[in-house]
């Protein structure tokens, strides 16, 4: 149990410096999305074109694919991924569903949060060889 639970922590903590990660990749794909990046974070303008965009959404499904594998490997068992992604995915949809739908296109509200939970269950799946099968008790 207490593996379960450090496969769940570790990988609720590698969650977002893993997407920042991957996004500062896109700084060698395009000279001025640091620029739109900074106008984010420090002004909360998106100002990303449409391609930049959607390598946004790539790198968040991505990372949550890199996220599930973790906490299933680390943890050990399959419904950590369950967990991680019921945990993200209503983050996600409570942030970009609600909260921040003026503040972003629609296409891309719904990318980020629709793909969120289907992502980490993926990378959980990904991880499958690192779980113990279940093996039932014996009757004598």
């Amino acid at each position: 149990m207490i593996r379960a639970v450090l496969g769940f922590i570790v990988a609720a903590v590698v969650w977002f410096p893993a997407f920042f990660t991957l996004a500062r990749l896109g700084f060698f794909i395009w000279s001025d999305y640091e620029a739109h990046a900074r106008a984010w974070l420090d002004q909360g303008v998106f100002t990303f074109p449409a391609p930049m965009a959607a390598y946004n959404v790539v790198c968040w499904v991505l990372t949550h694919v890199v996220v599930g594998w973790l906490g299933v490997a680390i943890g050990g068992r399959r419904e950590i991924a369950w967990a991680l992604a019921a945990v993200i995915a209503l983050y996600l949809c409570a942030l970009h569903l609600v909260l921040y739908w003026p503040n972003f296109p629609w296409w891309y509200n719904l990318g980020v949060a629709l793909l969120a939970a289907p992502a980490v269950l993926l990378g959980g799946k990904l991880a499958g060889r690192f779980v113990r099968p279940i093996v039932p008790a014996t009757a004598t």
